[in-house]
């Protein structure tokens, strides 16, 4: 087989890998926002059932929620990204 044959069968590797990547973070993403919507549709609820108990503990617990989706759906947004890179470097777009 020829060198430009190799290459293009590397390209093609690359972009399917990239592709898929991007996809897995698009997936995750869509998890952390049904995550998010679930925390929210049961916050009153939550809410209610602490109003014997002291607010602050609460307001910890869903704090810490918020900052693990925030961070996870970073974590997600950071992956797609990648594979987008992926994709591109292998078609040949350089990266800014």
């Amino acid at each position: 087989m020829s060198e430009q044959h190799h290459r293009m069968r590397w390209e093609t590797i690359g972009m399917l890998a990239g592709i898929t990547v991007f996809l897995a973070g698009v997936v995750l993403l869509m998890v952390v926002f049904v995550w998010t919507f679930s925390m929210f549709q049961g916050a009153s609820q939550t809410v209610s059932r602490a109003s014997a108990r002291p607010i602050v503990p609460v307001l910890a617990v869903m704090g810490f929620r918020v900052a693990l989706l925030f961070v996870m759906g970073y974590v997600a947004s950071l992956i797609g990204s990648k594979g987008l890179q992926l994709y591109g470097v292998c078609r040949g777009v350089s990266p800014r």
